[in-house]
């Protein structure tokens, strides 16, 4: 009677593909890790320039007298209050926060959640401290004093800063890391100043 013998894989084969496929994914985590971080980022600057773009539009309407009643932002901090700004009716808080509000995950606009938050927390925040700002927040708040630089935002001397004011200047800056923003005062990250007139 003749034996077959039967095929098959011995236990140093098998061990072999476990550790290449072991390899293979321990790579493959990394490269998608470095992906899904890199396009987190791209995300969160591209709300960056699209908060600084519609504030210039808005200041553009408002500050040239093309409307004096904005068409897209609320007065004030309440985010479901559907009250329109009014050109020096109101003061200059009431402007930014009716602007972060737009912004706001509970508020009536175009809603901006950090990418850098699992929890889906809002992306633009009014006046925020900078040493409990989040990584891929935006921040807009008030100039400290006149004559100043802020990462990269500039307030000249002798500029209306009080928030109380029905005009003055305030600026929008992003946090590329917990409680650190603007990575330098250039590039993509700069801060940018802005004036309601």
């Amino acid at each position: 009677m003749k034996k077959t013998l039967q095929k098959g894989f011995s236990l140093v084969e098998l061990l072999v593909v476990v550790a290449i496929i072991g390899v293979l994914a321990g790579v493959g985590i990394v490269g998608y890790q470095s992906y899904t971080d890199s396009a987190k980022s791209r995300v969160g600057v591209a709300n960056f320039n699209s908060v600084k773009r519609f504030v210039e539009t808005e200041l553009t309407l408002l500050n040239n007298n093309i409307q004096t009643v904005s068409g897209a932002l609320s007065a004030g901090s309440s985010c479901t209050s559907l009250a329109p700004y009014t050109v020096y009716s109101k003061n200059l808080s009431d402007f930014v926060e009716g602007m972060t509000c737009y912004f706001d995950t509970a508020g009536y606009g175009n809603a901006f959640k950090n990418p850098f938050d699992a929890a889906g927390g809002n992306q633009v925040v009014f006046n925020g401290t900078p040493a409990d700002a989040k990584k891929g927040q935006i921040n807009v708040r008030f100039f400290a004093a006149a004559d100043e630089t802020t990462n990269g935002a500039v307030i000249p001397a002798g500029g209306l800063f009080d928030s109380t004011e029905t005009s003055g200047y305030f600026f929008i800056e992003y946090y590329t890391a917990d409680g650190s923003a603007g990575a330098g005062s250039s590039g993509e990250y700069k801060a940018k100043a802005f004036q309601l007139k």
